[in-house]
């Protein structure tokens, strides 16, 4: 991807990845060798580096396979929410989509939830006619 991803196609790929999660498939962790893992498909992390030997975990048959070495739920159900909260480019061609998980992202959305009604109050309006208050207010300023 050598440009920004648009913002609903990052609202499409956070949903299929929840669609993913409430599936609540069962999380298969194999070790292998990194050549067959990365004949199977196995995604690598961009600038990691990996053994002779690597754990491959499989989300959904072939949702989801990646190299990994770090501590995994047995369940997508177990993830509970997927969040996206940037992209942004990090290197000639490739972009990085950051995203919170969890107790986090309900955190995440709990935040965005008070600063919205923080902006409704400033402008003496509600989260429902927030957007019609700003332009309203934008309007009156030029």
């Amino acid at each position: 991807h050598f440009e920004a991803i648009k913002a609903e196609q990052l609202k499409a790929l956070e949903d299929i990845v929840n669609a993913e999660i409430r599936r609540n498939t069962e999380v298969e962790t194999e070790e292998t060798d990194i050549d067959t893992a990365k004949a199977k498909g196995a995604m690598a992390l961009f600038g990691e580096k990996y053994g002779d030997q690597v754990r491959v975990l499989s989300m959904g048959g072939d949702f989801s396979v990646e190299l990994c070495g770090g501590t995994h739920v047995s369940r997508t159900g177990d993830i509970g929410l997927f969040k996206i909260t940037s992209e942004g480019g990090v290197a000639a061609g490739v972009r990085r989509i950051e995203a919170v998980t969890g107790a986090a992202a309900l955190a995440y959305l709990n935040g965005a939830e008070e600063q919205l009604k923080e902006a409704a109050s400033l402008v003496k309006g509600s989260r429902d006619n927030l957007l019609d208050k700003l332009g309203a207010l934008l309007e009156r300023n030029r």
